[in-house]
């Protein structure tokens, strides 16, 4: 493969020893030369007082590592026109590797990630043994492949704060001399500070002895503070002059703003302080810094006290709808040597909403040029190489791997925040011996320009797990589409420390281009093991992914094996079966009493404080609840309010308890120990809030009379009755009769509800008949016939008013149940 652009790459031997082994001991990278170009600054070529035309940067011989800034070596270039020799070499080094825009251009319209590791050097007790620093810039020109700012305090970024004995350059012209159109992430590895008791002296570039006022200087301030300073208009919040950290800082910038640059007083002539007269300077260059942080970048160390080389960053770049602004978010420390994610305290992580108009014009599919700047200082003979390893290129392959660690047997999922380094999942992270354990590595191509090729994973696996290897296979992957490949036992080896190793190339690209997936699942299977009395605590280990055009790496969750125990846990259910429910009663609950003791464990059985895990399962459903232990005791009494569980779950309650049937509820509760109990079942009766129901006979039949008959009352002919069936519903009964007709003939007479004490004609006029308010707590069925002690001589009765026609006559009687006096 052949690139249309320039590349340096030098033999390693040119390094120092200790720059050697640490380009040695860099993590997997990409190609360097497939990537990135480096050639000479042309943009302040005219200036003949700007010092810094050569460009010392190139790529190690092994094409993995990018040197910027080579130890304190510099280009006789840059001394070129010097009359002074004290000034020889006052550059430092520095250097600038860009992306080539055929295959690592960023487009500044779309959602970009870099990953990359970068090294400063150990600090060695003094913040100058491995100043200055390096920078991740964007920048959007044309000839964006020879811009270069100033060396030293300018880590190839910055403009030259050009100085003289009797006069400062604008800001404009400062600006002017940094990469034009650009934004810079810096990690500055010394402090330039110009207000202390000990200022760093101003730097000579050029000039003679003799020529005290035309003599050129770098005020070497662009860290001074000064708080009484507002913010330019127009920056970013948490905007502050100069910056500080005595081994490092991070800061965002916009190096081509002429605000971004600000004179503010020195020490140097200053009433009452003391004055060096060498340098009778009273203003001097400091620099606005965005979202300034403290790092230890030049003298970091591990929990071990081990000095940390190498220092993982993750730069994430999220334009906005309009390309006017974006979010700049990066994660420095995220990631261990080995890929692991980092979640202790040396990990920074910022989210920084940025000015896009500081990059120039933006578009859609704006392609602008990435990189990274580099300067070392010329104050001590051991400064280190500053160095960038690049693991992702944005645009050309976005990818993300999440690990997660599930318990199969306690349902409890652990995995942590590759994004933010927190422990997201939740749990105690304890899990008992001989629990089934499940990990899943999930890779997941995100977008870009190729596919994710030849994709090799090196997964360390935790130690104190028997893996499941039946068929000759320690793991499977699962692809998007379907597909599934084993991966076979003899891909793992297993080193001294009896720690395993997985090696295997995956059979499939993962992608949108000529891919079939865009995501693997990994699923490795186990068994917890601890066969000891004390808990065991397994270490996190790292997984990476390297593919041709991407690296991405993930770690597992350190967890704890609890030791096994001999003791049981029993679980009661303490309420009557079944339990009653009465179906959408207003405030109705479901509290399920539960009783916890032990069988075999010695006092105190219950600890103050210890945490107490209930799982609940519900018509296909689980739920959990927690508890905390309130003091030490032998047995354990909880009530879980199971109606607040399912609501808060987002799940509508009565759905899982429908009216008129019986719900089984199973519980089973685990300790701080993670000793399990049997189970408790609590049967749940759903009977319905209220019910009222009527029946009525379907014939009313009365006697047979002669026409001239003058009886007052016809009595019935049949058994007639009508039956009330209420629950928890009082009521009342109305009845009402139309007219008894044959044809157009009328019988001469009335429908009445004739008792012992009056007589109500049910003719034309509704009339209450019977009633009852009582409320019942179960079904109750009420016979009217015996309610009202209907005889022969009482209860619905004919009023006979005279002669009628000799037929058969009929009507209609309506009957209505009614609510007993609004009573619900």
């Amino acid at each position: 493969m052949s690139f249309n652009f320039k590349t340096v790459i030098a033999a390693d031997a040119d390094l120092s020893s200790k720059d050697q082994e640490t380009v040695n001991a860099a993590p997997t990278g990409l190609l360097m030369s497939n990537y990135f170009t480096i050639k000479d600054p042309t943009n302040n070529s005219s200036d003949s007082s700007f010092r810094f035309k050569s460009n010392s940067a190139f790529i190690s011989d092994n094409n993995k590592v990018l040197v910027l800034a080579h130890g304190t070596k510099t280009n006789s270039a840059d001394n070129t026109g010097m009359f002074d020799g004290s000034v020889t070499n006052a550059t430092g080094s520095y250097g600038s590797a860009w992306s080539n825009m055929s295959t690592a251009f960023f487009d500044a319209s779309k959602p970009q990630t870099i990953s990359a590791w970068l090294s400063f050097g150990s600090g060695g007790g003094s913040e100058t043994i491995n100043g200055q620093g390096l920078a991740l810039v964007l920048q959007n020109n044309p000839n964006g492949s020879t811009q270069m700012g100033a060396g030293q305090q300018g880590l190839g970024v910055y403009g030259y704060d050009k100085t003289t004995k009797s006069s400062l350059i604008n800001s404009s012209d400062v600006a002017k001399t940094a990469i034009q159109n650009s934004i810079a992430l810096e990690f500055d590895t010394q402090h330039q500070e110009i207000m202390t008791d000990s200022p760093y002296p101003p730097i000579k570039y050029s000039g003679r002895e003799t020529l005290l006022t035309s003599e050129n200087y770098s005020m070497n301030g662009f860290d001074t503070k000064n708080s009484s300073v507002s913010a330019p208009s127009g920056f970013p919040d948490k905007t502050s002059l100069g910056s500080g950290g005595a081994f490092g800082h991070i800061a965002l910038t916009y190096p081509a703003n002429p605000n971004t640059y600000y004179a503010t007083n020195t020490q140097y002539g200053l009433t009452g302080v003391p004055t060096d007269t060498s340098y009778p300077f009273t203003k001097a260059y400091s620099m606005f810094h965005i979202h300034r942080r403290e790092a230890d970048l030049a003298d970091d160390t591990d929990p071990n006290k081990n000095p940390i080389v190498w220092h993982h960053l993750t730069f994430k770049w999220m334009p906005s709808d309009d390309l006017k602004t974006a979010t700049v978010s990066y994660s420095y420390n995220d990631k261990d040597i080995d890929g692991s994610i980092n979640t202790s305290s040396d990990r920074t992580d910022e989210n920084i909403t940025v000015d896009m108009g500081q990059l120039g014009t933006i578009t859609k599919g704006s392609k602008i040029y990435w990189g990274f700047t580099g300067a070392n200082n010329n104050l001590n003979s051991e400064v280190a190489s500053k160095l960038v390893s690049v693991e992702s290129i944005p645009d050309l392959v976005n990818t993300s791997v999440k690990t997660t660690l599930t318990d199969k047997t306690l349902n409890k999922v652990m995995y942590d925040d590759p994004d933010s380094g927190s422990s997201n999942d939740g749990t105690d992270r304890k899990v008992a011996a001989d629990d089934e354990l499940e990990l899943d590595y999930k890779l997941t191509y995100d977008s870009g320009r190729e596919d994710w090729q030849d994709i090799v994973a090196k997964i360390k696996l935790p130690k104190n797990i028997k893996y499941d290897t039946a068929n000759n296979s320690i793991g499977t992957i699962k692809y998007e589409n379907g597909d599934s490949e084993p991966i076979p036992s003899s891909a793992v080896t297993t080193d001294g420390t009896e720690l395993q190793t997985i090696n295997y190339q995956f059979l499939q690209n993962l992608g949108d281009k000529s891919a079939k997936s865009k995501i693997a699942d990994i699923i490795i299977n186990g068994v917890a093991v601890n066969d000891t009395k004390a808990d065991i605590a397994v270490e996190n280990q790292p997984a990476v992914f390297t593919g041709s055009n991407d690296i991405s790496s993930t770690s597992t969750p350190d967890f704890t094996i609890m030791y096994k125990k001999d003791w049981k846990l029993n679980l009661t259910n303490k309420m009557s079966d079944p339990i009653t429910l009465i179906y959408q009663q207003d405030n109705a609950t479901l509290n399920l009493d539960t009783n916890l003791d032990y069988t075999g464990k010695t006092s105190p059985n219950f600890a103050a404080n210890d945490k107490i895990h209930y799982q609940i399962s519900l018509e296909g459903h689980n739920f959990t609840y927690d508890v905390t232990v309130p003091a030490d005791s032998a047995s354990l009494s909880n009530e879980i309010p199971l109606r607040k569980i399912i609501e808060d779950a987002g799940i509508d309650f009565w759905s899982l308890f429908p009216n008129n049937e019986t719900q089984q509820v199973t519980i089973t509760a685990s300790d701080n120990d993670g000793i399990t109990s049997n189970s408790a079942t609590y049967n749940v009766q759903v009977e319905p809030n209220h019910l009222l129901q009527m029946n009525a006979d379907e014939y009313l039949q009365f006697q047979t009379i002669n026409y001239v008959s003058l009886k007052d009352y016809i009595k019935r002919a049949n058994d007639y009755d009508i039956t009330v069936t209420s629950y928890r519903n009082p009521w009342k009964l109305q009845v009402s009769a139309s007219e008894l007709t044959n044809g157009d003939a009328k019988f001469n007479g009335v429908l009445v509800n004739k008792s012992s004490d009056n007589t109500t004609v049910l003719t034309n006029n509704p009339a209450v008949i019977a009633s009852d308010a009582n409320s019942y707590d179960k079904e109750t069925t009420t016979s009217i016939a015996n309610l009202n002690n209907w005889t022969a001589d009482t209860g619905l009765l004919l009023k006979n008013y005279g002669l009628s026609s000799s037929k058969q006559y009929s009507g209609t009687l309506t009957w209505t149940i009614m609510d007993y006096n609004d009573s619900l």
